[in-house]
This record gives C-alpha cells, structure tokens and sequence, in this order.
C-alpha cells in the first residue's frame, strides 16, 4: 500500500473513532492501533 493510500486509511479509521460504552477498552485499544500505524507511516516516509 502506498504512503498516502495509508494515510487516507488511517484518516477514515481515525474518523469512524468513538468510545464504546458496551466495552471501553477497546476505544483505546483501537487508538493505540492506530497511533502505531501513524508511527511507521512516518518512519517509512523519513526512510524515502
């Protein structure tokens, strides 16, 4: 996938993104998913 098909991905997952009240950890456990995929978009944009 590329870099910005990533990005755009990440913006729609980031998007859809709300507690869940029947089970609250897994509002965290997505955001942290997601803060992880953020940080090796950029790693991977640094390395080009």
């Amino acid at each position: 996938m590329t870099p910005a098909r990533t990005a755009r991905q990440l913006a729609r997952d980031l998007s859809r993104l709300s507690p869940d009240w029947r089970n609250p950890e897994r509002f965290f456990l997505n955001r942290n998913e997601i803060e992880r995929a953020l940080q090796r978009l950029a790693k991977q944009l640094e390395n080009h």
